[in-house]
């Protein structure tokens, strides 16, 4: 054994992170073709019983990369602004971008293989949709989408997304794509437009905010407001006083 590959093995054996990224990246280079722990587990250069040790099956690996490709594809989709982008053409920037792509391409193949009776894949894609979907639904209702549409936009938006990328994986025709994407853009332009408008007219109906004094006991608020001259105490004091006066028990006036 070369002893640069001792060390790699030393480096690996409690660094889990570390050993899925160099796994992440021999999948990325050489697919998902004849995958086996094995093959792994030389090409990065650590012991078959160390990648037992941190995945116990090559599903388990699996589900790690996807978890981790599709983090670095869609990074935490907060729909903040990233260099003068707006958040959903930032997210497609990351998409279409090399490394983006490769990840994108890999996640496409591992689904193909969980829709063929890999009930380990199709967990592992399970989990990774309703993550990536989770985020987005956070990040549209920070942007002031309504919580109860939040979740089926965000699975429409990344839907469509990975329907373009698919296309654009297959074809090469990024021209085309990025003018499909464009439509998309304009669609969240009219939805976001929709969400302003029914926040404004929310606010124009509802109530005015009650302040502490107005919980009060309106006697309480009367009696204190008369002993400060406010000219609201004599208003309404003066007008029930006088109207005691004006009307006896029956509610017969005197």
């Amino acid at each position: 054994m070369e002893p640069h590959e001792d060390g790699r093995r030393q480096r690996y054996a409690h660094r889990r992170d570390e050993l899925l990224a160099a796994a992440t990246e021999h999948v990325l280079e050489n697919g998902l073709s004849n995958l086996s722990l094995r093959k792994v587990a030389t090409t990065v250069g650590v012991s078959h019983a160390t990648l037992v040790h941190h995945f116990a099956t090559k599903e388990g690996l699996i589900s790690a990369i996807v978890d981790r490709v599709l983090t670095r594809a869609y990074s935490s989709p907060d729909l903040r602004s990233e260099e003068g982008l707006s958040p959903l053409q930032a997210l497609w920037v990351r998409a279409v971008a090399p490394a983006g792509q490769r990840s994108i391409r890999l996640f496409l193949a591992i689904t193909g293989e969980a829709m063929h009776n890999n009930p380990d894949l199709a967990a592992a894609v399970d989990r990774s949709i309703r993550q990536r979907n989770a985020l987005l639904e956070h990040g549209l209702i920070a942007a002031g989408c309504p919580v109860e549409q939040a979740l089926p936009l965000a699975t429409y938006l990344l839907g469509t997304m990975r329907g373009l990328m698919v296309d654009l994986l297959v074809t090469g025709d990024g021209q085309r794509v990025d003018a499909a994407f464009e439509f998309l853009l304009r669609g969240m332009d009219d939805i976001r437009a929709r969400w302003l408008q029914d926040a404004s007219a929310e606010a124009r109906h509802d109530p005015p905010a009650r302040t502490a004094d107005d919980r009060r006991p309106r006697a309480a608020r009367n009696q204190d407001r008369q002993h400060l001259g406010d000219p609201r105490s004599s208003r309404r004091t003066g007008g029930g006083e006088e109207h005691h006066h004006r009307t006896g028990e029956g509610g017969q006036e005197d």
